[in-house]
């Protein structure tokens, strides 16, 4: 068994420990990556007609440009968790808050690992209400199958379709299939609370023993992961989750970052800003202890139920920064001067406990209405709405 460590260094950066690292200032730092992958496509490999794997046939020659991905910066609970679930061919079922990147961390994992090949190794089963656990193992065309037994007899070619034909695999049909012991395939199973209580209980074999079964198939055919993917079940708990599958799941609770964490995922998701505001270093600490402040004022509010994690934090700093490239004048007051107010460096009476108390259940309603849309916030929206209302 062969262990792939994570995070994977850059081959193109020396002295780098993860692929989003790219020197910066001749500072290594992670940053936003666009891959560009090789067009290709999955070609079935036929032995005496039975499936037996699948090939990736790439067109070097030509690239298509991939959306950004993100860097992930992970904790040291994260990076033991892959390696053990390597080691003991376990799903990893991960929650935490919204925004707190859950989703996030398999495409992350998928590119330290592959690079620019990750769509490769990588599949996503985006889990709706109406999902079923069949559904991302394979589906079986009937429709067309009775279409051309009944037509077989005008065209004889139809007669030398096969069963395979007629399938096609799902997300976590492809995963078992193309996995390997050097390069293990990467599976996604993205909000599995949103399906109906079945469903967690109806992928117990297949996560348990790796294998699914074709009924359709003249021989009862198998499909077998001889080598097991990563998988990465998500959650937001909007339900209770089986107790047979959770014995089956290694755990991961992705907590709110600590402040040095904090810190370098701004750096990496927004470099250019962080770098303007070089001239007051204390920009980065006071747009994260304000957010920390609101943050917990939110869930100490009854009223307001939606809560805030890092995205939320993100989209604010991305939206002053496209404002402060572009010098667009809004009627919102500029965070920095917002944050000021509070958090100061170097004035004692702004910067005292005291103060903070006396402005707490004020400091939200106080911020911007511009800010307060991105925090999504329905007391604030509903605070602001109230007072347009009162106006003569």
């Amino acid at each position: 068994m062969k262990i792939k460590p994570y995070p994977h260094p850059n081959p193109d950066v020396e002295g780098s420990i993860s692929r989003f690292e790219q020197l910066i200032d001749n500072k290594l730092q992670p940053s936003i990556v666009i891959p560009h992958f090789p067009e290709g496509k999955f070609e079935e490999v036929y032995n005496e007609g039975k499936l037996t794997s699948l090939e990736f046939k790439k067109n070097k020659k030509n690239t298509i440009k991939g959306r950004p991905i993100a860097p992930y910066i992970p904790s040291s609970e994260i990076k033991e968790i892959v390696r053990l679930a390597q080691i003991l061919k376990r799903p990893i079922l991960i929650k935490g808050e919204p925004g707190s990147g859950k989703t996030q961390l398999s495409k992350a994992i998928a590119y330290e690992w592959y690079g620019d090949d990750y769509k490769q190794y990588y599949f996503e089963w985006i889990i709706k209400s109406t999902s079923k656990a069949i559904d991302g193992i394979y589906s079986f065309d009937h429709i067309e199958r009775l279409r051309d037994a009944q037509l077989s007899q005008q065209f004889s070619e139809l007669k030398d379709k096969k069963t395979a034909d007629y399938r096609k695999f799902g997300p976590m049909g492809m995963a078992f299939l193309t996995s390997t012991e050097e390069n293990p395939s990467i599976l996604l199973i993205d909000e599995i609370d949103k399906a109906d209580i079945d469903f967690p209980n109806d992928l117990l074999m297949e996560l348990d023993e790796q294998r699914f079964q074709i009924p359709e198939s003249e021989t009862g055919e198998i499909i077998e992961a001889k080598f097991p993917p990563v998988i990465f079940i998500t959650s937001n708990d909007e339900r209770e989750l089986p107790e047979a599958f959770l014995r089956r799941c290694l755990f991961l609770y992705i907590k709110f970052p600590d402040d040095e964490q904090m810190k370098r995922i701004i750096e990496a998701h927004l470099p250019d800003l962080v770098r303007s505001q070089r001239s007051d270093k204390s920009f980065v600490e006071l747009t994260i202890e304000k957010f920390k402040t609101l943050k917990k004022e939110r869930e100490d509010d009854p009223a307001d139920n939606k809560r805030v994690s890092t995205s939320e934090l993100l989209d604010w700093l991305t939206a002053f920064d496209y404002d402060r490239q572009n010098k667009i004048d809004t009627p919102a007051a500029p965070i920095h001067d917002y944050l000021k107010h509070f958090f100061e460096p170097g004035n004692d009476e702004k910067n005292t406990e005291a103060t903070i108390d006396s402005d707490k259940g004020k400091s939200l309603g106080a911020l911007p209405f511009y800010f307060q849309t991105i925090l999504k916030s329905y007391a604030a929206v509903q605070n602001h709405k109230d007072k347009s209302s009162q106006k003569p």
